[in-house]
């Protein structure tokens, strides 16, 4: 087994589940259907493009640091923590081209946007990796997605392959920007007996993760005061998800009046309502952080009840009660996302 150990072959075994395909993979001469680059982000000369996933608002961690196995996990001994538009790209490159060459192109030409590189490896040095399944900074990098968008006969799939080789990684950051990169290069070993091993083993395949910061959008419904009644008498609370704050603080966004408005003109049309405001997060930190952070969000959701709308505070109880009550699975940020509310519940 070559050194450079990665977990491609997860992404090798993806197609045996879903059948055998009909004829080898061959390196395709032209982008793939329906994909296009981005504005901003060239490619090597002569690559086509495999693969293209676009989120229009995501949290990313970029390590920055080599990968380290604990615990039958991987981390990386530092990260970018980046949140906003996520664009991740898979390139495979014209045949006998190195990937150091291949990075030093992109890096050369991000280093003209303003991009500097703030880490990179090589091999080895990149991380630990006694197990190919978990560990190793592609396990960190690759977007869910793609296992998931690629199969055992597809490019994408094809161009990685089993125990890969020159393998070299940087992320470069952008400060005045505040958009980063994550490069991931390498040569695939053995690959699936679905595709042309000779061919895809001559070529360079390169993925390519952007961050831009961008705003999350309001997506979520704003529930009417007849609406937070309705529910309040049918269940005794009801979970809002249109009063937002920013990570780990307690300061209302302003992007929260509509909601706020609502519960505001409930209070007023019920003079006898009394409610606790109870503050929720995700399991993401330390229990006592998060119950001091979901209590002072609620603190902050009376005090604006109170100071904009003139609910008399007595009608409103605060508290927090962290990740102790949640509603879904903290194991995807949809459900970290769900859980993550202020609720209204009756005294």
């Amino acid at each position: 087994m070559h050194a450079a150990r990665h977990v491609f072959l997860a992404a090798a075994l993806l197609g045996a589940l879903a059948g055998v395909a009909q004829a080898d993979t061959l390196v395709p001469k032209q982008d793939l259907k329906g994909l296009v680059d981005p504005a901003g982000l060239k490619r090597f000369s002569g690559a086509v493009l495999v693969y293209r996933d676009d989120v229009a608002y995501d949290e990313v961690k970029l390590p920055a640091g080599k990968a380290v196995y604990k615990d039958e996990k991987v981390t990386a001994a530092r990260s970018l923590d980046r949140a906003g538009q996520r664009t991740a790209l898979q390139y495979i490159t014209p045949p006998d081209r190195s990937a150091l060459e291949v990075l030093r192109n992109y890096q050369q030409e991000q280093k003209g946007a303003g991009f500097e590189t703030v880490f990179e490896c090589a091999g080895e040095a990149c991380g630990d990796s006694r197990d190919i399944d978990k560990t190793s900074l592609s396990a960190l990098v690759l977007p869910d997605t793609w296992w998931t968008k690629t199969g055992d006969n597809s490019p994408a799939a094809c161009g990685a392959g089993h125990f890969v080789s020159d393998f070299r990684y940087a992320v470069l950051d952008n400060k005045a920007s505040g958009a980063s990169i994550a490069l991931m290069v390498w040569k695939p070993g053995d690959v699936s007996v679905y595709c042309d091993e000779k061919e895809f083993k001559k070529r360079i395949s390169v993925l390519v993760v952007k961050v831009e910061p961008k705003a999350r959008e309001q997506k979520m419904e704003t529930l009417s005061a007849s609406e937070l009644g309705k529910s309040l008498d049918a269940n005794g609370k009801v979970a809002v998800y249109g009063i937002l704050f920013d990570t780990g603080k307690a300061d209302i966004k302003p992007e929260s009046k509509a909601s706020l408005d609502q519960i505001g003109a409930l209070l007023k049309q019920q003079a006898a309502l009394k409610l606790h405001v109870v503050g929720h997060t995700d399991n993401v930190g330390a229990l006592p952080a998060n119950l001091d952070l979901s209590k002072r969000r609620a603190d902050a959701v009376s005090a604006a009840l109170a100071r904009d709308y003139g609910i008399a505070r007595d009608r409103l109880t605060a508290n927090g009660v962290a990740s102790l009550a949640p509603v879904a699975s903290n194991a995807s940020d949809a459900g970290k996302a769900k859980n993550r509310r202020v609720e209204l519940v009756l005294q």
